[in-house]
């Protein structure tokens, strides 16, 4: 059985949580949405080929008027013997001082190392306010995580993530769902600006949110010649890749991109491990 470290995933309670962008109407435009609108906790990810040895969950809506609750929640439910971190949710372009008073009341909850705002599409403008970039210089002042999430050809988003991670070089950042690289744009300025960061990290995951996506082999070269051995992660967006196939056949497809065991071992472990449990980098 392969240890893994997967550093991208959502557990969801419908009974408990909220989760308003899943539940509401008829929810999001997916595929599989059945699938994915049910209970989804640790136990559901035992399996005999990969052993989920530790997780990063990302917030997924719990309750985004108070998202302690959510940690709350995830610590209770979460066997004791599994080591987990937690990344949150504050609107990142709030106003500083609500950011700051959102952000004091997160880090007394348990296993919290970050924060999540989804910037995708328009959103990414968010990104470029001045609320936008205090807050950020708090994350970075707190010794806590950013989880980026917005496509890549946005290239004024990107140099502002780039600008911050250069002003901070302790400070962590992580590109979420391979910026969403695609076959409809031209990525070379991004990815040569992000090349000379070594605080920024990417996560190759995502593949069911790009409907023209690259093929998977051409995505982990492009990802491995940018950001080198040691700043890409495996990842797998559960429950969210039931949209396009199991939790294990994504990792299944991952270890058939990947014959160096040494490198395998840093994608699917060492290097999320150093970045979410392990020292600054």
């Amino acid at each position: 059985m392969m240890q893994i470290i997967d550093p991208h995933l959502h557990f969801f309670d419908l009974s408990l949580g909220q989760y308003h962008w899943l539940t509401q109407g008829s929810g999001p435009n997916w595929p599989n949405l059945e699938k994915i609108k049910q209970n989804h906790h640790y136990a559901d990810l035992a399996n005999t080929e990969f052993a989920v040895q530790s997780f990063v969950h990302i917030e997924a809506g719990f309750d985004n008027t108070k998202p302690s609750a959510e940690l709350e929640w995830l610590a209770n439910s979460t066997p004791e013997h599994v080591p987990f971190k937690a990344i949150s949710y504050i609107q990142i372009d709030s106003e500083p001082t609500i950011f700051e008073q959102q952000l004091t009341e997160l880090l007394s909850a348990p296993n919290f190392i970050g924060i999540r705002d989804i910037t995708e599409g328009e959103d990414h403008l968010r990104l470029l306010s001045d609320n936008t970039k205090t807050n950020l210089n708090t994350l970075a002042e707190h010794g806590l995580i950013f989880e980026a999430q917005f496509e890549l050809c946005h290239l004024s988003a990107v140099k502002i993530v780039v600008e911050l991670a250069k002003q901070y070089p302790s400070f962590k950042i992580v590109l979420n769902h391979a910026g969403f690289i695609d076959n409809q744009h031209d990525y070379t300025i991004a990815l040569s600006l992000l090349r000379d960061t070594n605080n920024i990290f990417i996560k190759f995951s995502g593949q069911e949110h790009c409907a023209d996506a690259l093929d998977p082999k051409a995505k982990l070269k492009l990802l491995l010649n940018y950001f080198g051995e040691d700043r890409v992660m495996f990842a797998s967006n559960y429950p969210v890749c039931l949209m396009r196939e199991g939790y294990f056949q994504v990792w299944q497809g991952y270890k058939q991109l990947v014959s160096d065991s040494l490198l395998w071992h840093k994608l699917s472990f060492a290097n999320a491990e150093r970045f979410y449990f392990g020292n600054p980098v």
